[in-house]
């Protein structure tokens, strides 16, 4: 092909929307298989099951995870902000520990299918709501993950920011806003937010099935950084122990104090959601549920840990400075004005950019990952993983001036929590209930695929009016709570107890009323000749062939051929023998 005849494909592709998409369809004809889809156009290679060769998550991995997802300025933030605003210090610790027992079970749960069928949240999504009505929660959890993209951004160039003033000095600090008070940022802090965008813009293009090296070198680095800052914060206070701590605010009592528990542990659990709802986008990377099981362990032990150094580092602060610093760079900020000099400079710069780089690896698998995923579900013929990755990146100067306004204090913060917790526990609710009580942990993987009624999946007209119906009801219980919290006084009292149960009754209701309606309105299990085969299959008895029957017209190469008795469904993975019942 000639110069001139490149430059005139290229201006046609650019003058072309439908040419440029035509460009970058995943599901080209001339494309290789390894990108292309298997099942047709709901189908791309990073929403169809993972091969073999992508399950490289260890039990290590995933406890470092977990383990290390915790040690974040998020985590602290939580802690900080209920101290901040008057809970009772071992209010919130005791509620830390029940919050983190509550969601490992659900994590757990919530990761098992994923891990034995090897899909992610945006397949896995559509046995409970519906082909079609997938697209709705897929959507949700997509928006949500780019608003917390930039505020996640925020908290890292944060700390970017008082890195390079231990560098620059009042040479940064002096540097002349050009910014209108609309803005709701600075010059300088958007330099910041610019700077860490572009150091974490290269993950963008890695592979979540190979990220797992980045959280094993965080569950390492981020502990020591919080602890040390921990260690000198008690030390420069002279010897301030945790019990004699204090903000100066009035402890609950009474049925006071019971409200605030909860409205801890709700605050706590809200704070835990990202991973909650995102997990099986990284379970289905293990080569089995029991790969998994760390996680849990990993959440019990620093979920707790970091709260109670949130709050340990507050109020040392609070006795050293006079303030409550509900954010840690804002602490950072404070030692350096007071302990200006070469030592306290190389310490601070050191812990902050320790705290930096634990922020963006937060980002990745609680935002950029996740919305990765959504883009390739909503859109599977033109986006993969990470080309909707790069979009989030990219995304996150959409929403810069958005994160200023939403955790502007310790009240605003904790608001946005309980809000998101609204809208995605009962999705989580329904997608535990569906798999385990509903279906009884089979799946017919195929039929993922398939938008046509006489699939068990399509539902009505794609939708599953039961799910639709148990996420609207749990949303209505709890959303008014959030009018409460944002204006005190401006609904009734009950309103406001229920937003303080907001994790326990959405819950709860979107599951138990799910359960309900289909017991009612019973769901197919299969569908066209393989309907009735669930009778007589115990529980998860499709995990042995990854969702698949052996008569199938496509079964993937790397399951074997051979089939089991009248069910008929392969037995075995290539280089991967499964045993029945293993775990």
């Amino acid at each position: 092909m000639t110069i001139r005849s490149r430059l005139a494909s290229a201006k046609h592709t650019i003058s072309s929307p439908q040419a440029f998409l035509d460009t970058i369809r995943t599901d080209k004809s001339n494309e290789s298989e390894s990108k292309a889809g298997k099942f047709g156009k709901w189908s791309n290679k990073d929403l169809d099951p993972s091969p073999p060769e992508q399950r490289k998550w260890t039990r290590w991995s995933f406890f470092a995870f977990q383990f290390s997802i915790a040690f974040s300025p998020t985590t602290y933030n939580v802690g900080a902000s209920l101290y901040a605003i008057g809970l009772n210090w071992w209010t919130i610790l005791i509620a830390s520990i029940v919050a983190s027992a509550l969601v490992a079970i659900l994590l757990e749960l919530n990761s098992r299918g994923a891990a034995w069928y090897h899909i992610g949240y945006p397949t896995f999504i559509r046995a409970s709501s519906g082909i079609y009505g997938s697209l709705i929660f897929v959507f949700i959890r997509g928006v949500v993950a780019v608003l917390y993209m930039a505020i996640q951004t925020l908290y890292a160039s944060k700390f970017v920011a008082v890195m390079l003033r231990c560098v620059f000095g009042h040479r940064w600090t002096d540097i002349p806003n050009h910014l209108p008070e609309s803005a709701a940022i600075t010059s300088s802090d958007l330099l910041a937010f610019g700077i860490l965008w572009l150091l974490e813009f290269p993950f963008a293009f890695v592979h979540p099935s190979k990220m797992d090296m980045v959280f094993r070198i965080k569950s390492v680095l981020a502990p020591i950084g919080l602890i040390a800052t921990m260690i000198w914060a008690l030390k420069s206070s002279h010897g301030a122990n945790f019990s004699g701590l204090s903000t100066g605010q009035t402890a609950a009592t009474g049925s006071a104090l019971g409200w605030s528990f909860m409205k801890a542990i709700n605050t706590i659990v809200s704070n835990m959601i990202p991973p909650l709802v995102n997990i099986p986008d990284l379970a289905r990377y293990a080569r089995r549920p029991r790969d998994t099981m760390p996680m849990a362990f990993g959440l019990m032990v620093s979920k707790p840990v970091v709260v109670a150094l949130g709050m340990v580092i507050t109020a040392a602060g609070y006795k050293q400075f006079g303030e409550a610093y509900w954010n840690m760079w804002d602490f950072y900020s404070s030692v350096l004005d007071k302990y200006w000099g070469p030592g306290a400079r190389t310490l601070v710069f050191l812990a902050a950019g320790i705290q930096a780089f634990a922020t963006f690896v937060t980002n990745l698998t609680s935002n950029s990952i996740p919305v990765g995923c959504d883009l390739a579900g909503l859109f599977p013929r033109y986006f993969t993983i990470i080309r909707g990755q790069v979009v989030c990146f990219l995304l996150a100067w959409v929403c810069v001036p958005v994160p200023w306004k939403l955790t502007y204090s310790a009240t605003s913060f904790i608001t946005f929590l309980g809000s998101y917790l609204c809208f995605i526990c009962p999705i989580v609710a329904i997608m535990v209930v569906d798999y385990y009580l509903i279906r009884r942990g089979n799946l017919h993987i195929p039929s993922l695929y398939n938008p046509q009624p006489e699939t068990p999946y399509f539902y009505t007209s794609g939708f599953n009016v039961r799910a639709f119906i148990s996420w609207a009801a749990a949303i209505a219980l709890v959303i008014p709570g959030v009018s409460g919290a944002l204006n005190p006084g401006s609904i009734g009292t009950a309103a406001v107890r229920i937003y303080d149960l907001g994790f326990l009754v959405s819950t709860s209701v979107a599951g138990v009323l799910y359960y309900c309606l289909c017991w009612v309105w019973p769901v197919r299990m299969f569908s066209g000749h393989y309907e009735g085969r669930e009778i007589g299959m115990g529980f998860e008895g499709m995990k042995a062939s990854e969702g698949f029957f052996g008569d199938e017209s496509f079964v993937p190469g790397y399951l074997e051929s051979s089939v089991e008795g009248s069910i008929g469904v392969v037995v075995g993975v290539k280089g991967e023998k499964v045993e029945k019942g293993s775990v």
